[in-house]
């Protein structure tokens, strides 16, 4: 799923950039990170992004077939608590490098790939103060269904809400 999703985010946000290229002089006002989807959007062929689309069709079936058995799914948000400001993205986690820029928010893009509503919700804060959440995904076409858990979670959860994070030293 990670390779596939790489292309369609490659071409998504490549085409996005485009446009501010045709311009030479623009490349060093554009991030690094978006710059890399650019870049490796050049290399893709009709046959990759063909590829990518059947395997994110059997995704999309994949995720669907698990509501014959569950009514919510609930993943977290983030693979790692907060980090400094200072750090653009984490390289690395638990002794584990990171391929790529955004590998260390992976488990975002499972909804967002699998065409799922979904929600963020806060859960809970870490021995240092900082936020976590997790996300609720519903079926295909009951982002009301979604809505309406998250409703009633976060009226459950006031001493959560209530909180306020911490600031990273």
């Amino acid at each position: 799923i990670w390779a596939a999703w790489l292309v369609w985010r490659n071409v998504i946000v490549g085409s996005r950039i485009a446009p501010h290229l045709k311009a030479a002089a623009n490349r060093h006002r554009i991030k690094p990170e978006a710059l890399w989807e650019y870049d490796q959007a050049q290399t893709l062929s009709a046959s990759a992004f063909a590829q990518a689309s059947l395997e994110r069709s059997q995704f999309h079936a994949a995720l669907t077939r698990l509501f014959e058995h569950f009514d919510m799914l609930a993943i977290p948000t983030a693979q790692v608590w907060p980090f400094d400001i200072a750090t653009r993205f984490p390289t690395s986690i638990n002794g584990r490098a990171m391929d790529t820029y955004h590998r260390w928010m992976e488990c975002t893009l499972y909804a967002t790939f699998g065409g799922l509503p979904a929600i963020s919700i806060p859960v809970g804060f870490s021995p240092r103060g900082l936020p976590m959440g997790m996300q609720l995904i519903g079926r295909p076409m009951h982002d009301a269904q979604v809505l309406d858990l998250a409703q009633d979670y976060e009226s459950t959860i006031g001493d959560i809400l209530a909180r306020k994070p911490s600031l990273i030293n």
